[in-house]
């Protein structure tokens, strides 16, 4: 069949090790698959605003799904086509817990990071990721606020995902009950650690791409995905091409008709080569 929608995920599969840059080939490979026709959906757990400038300049990229489908819409319309988003009352009750701990917290919400004020005039002592720097420190494009939970609430606005950082040992495993116990959100990784991800308790990546192949009148047979997280591993097994990247876990390779190449090696551009032109 042919496959007329491509789903790519960015870190480890589309993104080089970096995850800030996509290499020439990849790029060269993905406007090809444009060209040709193909609809090419970034299927990310980042925020629109963190996407590569090399991606987001790229001509022909319409439709995107973002913070693990949190969102996706189109961008040319500016029309948001699916959310599945936190409350913004259970947002403020999740800021209330994280506000004021001097805790490094990266709250998406409408395409952008939302940053605690005293937190951002602290950024140099904040654990910043290294694949971060270029849009919170460097090109300074997050949204600070004295508190992101008031802001949220008072704007109606609902929290996509959240990202904390390097949280102090003694302050994990209370806070990790306390996020949980607020009983709205699931954990990407079910385990109390220095960070901590987590979005709505309902999400469901694969309702956002339902809403976009709704929006195009394509099948799930006829789309591939490029992944290699668990977050990919649903789409992976239902649409017609799965592919799991070289750099993927074996439980992940398993259920992939095809295996890619490492993200360091192009594998993207190797999938869209053999398969898609």
């Amino acid at each position: 069949m042919e496959i007329k929608v491509l789903f790519l995920d960015l870190d480890g599969t589309t993104l080089t090790n970096d995850q800030v840059h996509v290499s020439e080939r990849n790029m060269n490979a993905i406007q090809k698959a444009i060209d040709k026709g193909i609809q090419v959906v970034p299927c990310t757990g980042r925020v629109l605003d963190m996407f590569p400038p090399q991606l987001l300049n790229m001509k022909g990229i319409r439709y995107c799904i973002t913070s693990h489908g949190a969102r996706a819409f189109d961008r040319d319309t500016g029309r948001t086509l699916y959310e599945n988003l936190i409350t913004p009352a259970d947002s403020l009750k999740i800021c209330r817990i994280i506000e004021g701990n001097g805790i490094y917290a990266e709250i998406a919400a409408q395409n952008t990071i939302f940053l605690e004020r005293a937190v951002d005039e602290k950024l140099d002592e904040m654990p910043v990721p290294a694949h971060h720097i270029w849009y919170i420190k460097d090109e300074h494009c997050q949204l600070a606020v004295d508190s992101p939970g008031e802001y949220l609430l008072s704007h109606g606005i609902g929290i996509e995902k959240v990202n904390i950082y390097g949280i102090p040992e003694a302050m994990q495993e209370s806070l990790y009950i306390q996020l949980t116990d607020t009983g709205c959100i699931k954990h990407t990784r079910e385990e109390v650690k220095p960070d901590l991800e987590f979005s709505s308790r309902t999400l469901d990546k694969e309702q956002a791409a339902a809403a976009v192949l709704k929006e195009l009148g394509v099948s799930p047979e006829e789309c591939m995905i490029i992944g290699d997280s668990s977050s990919d591993l649903d789409m992976i097994k239902k649409v017609g091409f799965g592919v799991a990247m070289g750099n993927a876990p074996d439980f992940i390779k398993d259920q992939a008709k095809a295996v890619a190449p490492r993200n360091d090696e192009d594998g993207v551009a190797s999938m869209i080569e053999a398969y898609l032109l």
